[in-house]
């Protein structure tokens, strides 16, 4: 009850625009612990509204057409038209409290900022699958390590219908200690997916600063382009990524 009277709050008697964007950054902080549980759907509308709140109005070309994510996030974000900056953070705060009805906002950013959503990073919700029929991939996206220690060889090497292998997922997700639990199992560093990318591609585009650290200390190799001729920082946002390819 208490989340939703701050949402009304906001709605019925709308804050200063400095009181929202801070409601509005921490529901961006909040959205991070959720990412794994929500539908893609969902993740796309928080993604647009992130984006037009941060950024204004698309202004990038549309990515080629191999690139699926880039493409659904531009859609989605191209779709909001030219929606002003305090109606797109007052959808994104509603819609993260629709979300998790528990939440409730502090009105304040202890961290000075956020990223936004990562459409990669949320995959549609899988099905249950039983304890007796999961694969590596679901200990992966269960962020389940004990179960991933001491794999074999054909594990190792094994990738789903995307092409993507056990680290693809890992760097995906931003599982850092998995992902340093494969590396010491010598699971192939620069494996590509159906697109062309490599697991550093899909922590740089995902935002994972930890996890691109972890994948070129140990040997990732930033040079590889994917199908649209980018390397993995040119798939990067934030300038705290972009630095590592340079240092």
């Amino acid at each position: 009850m208490e989340a939703s009277a701050s949402m009304n709050e906001l709605e019925d008697c709308p804050a200063s625009d400095e009181e929202l964007e801070k409601v509005f950054n921490e529901a961006a902080t909040h959205v991070q612990s959720l990412a794994a549980s929500l539908p893609q759907d969902r993740l796309l509308f928080l993604y647009a509204r992130y984006k037009q709140s941060t950024e204004g109005p698309c202004n990038i070309p549309k990515p080629g057409f191999f690139d699926f994510k880039g493409r659904q996030k531009w859609d989605a974000w191209k779709g909001v038209g030219d929606m002003g900056k305090i109606e797109a953070m007052r959808e994104y705060v509603k819609a993260v409290t629709e979300t998790d009805p528990e939440w409730e906002p502090m009105g304040k950013n202890d961290k000075g900022g956020m990223t936004g959503v990562r459409v990669s990073t949320l995959q549609q919700k899988e099905e249950e699958v039983r304890d007796e029929d999961k694969s590596a991939f679901d200990w992966v996206k269960e962020n389940d390590i004990e179960k991933l220690r001491n794999l074999g060889p054909e594990t190792l090497s094994s990738t789903d219908e995307n092409g993507m292998n056990l680290l693809h997922w890992a760097a995906d997700r931003g599982y850092l200690a998995v992902t340093k639990c494969l590396l010491e199992q010598n699971i192939d560093i620069n494996s590509t997916d159906n697109e062309n990318q490599t697991p550093l591609h899909y922590a740089a585009s995902c935002g994972h600063v930890n996890i691109v650290k972890t994948l070129l200390e140990c040997g990732a190799d930033p040079n590889i382009k994917d199908s649209d001729g980018l390397q993995p920082e040119e798939c990067a946002e934030e300038e705290a990524i972009r630095v590592l390819f340079k240092s």
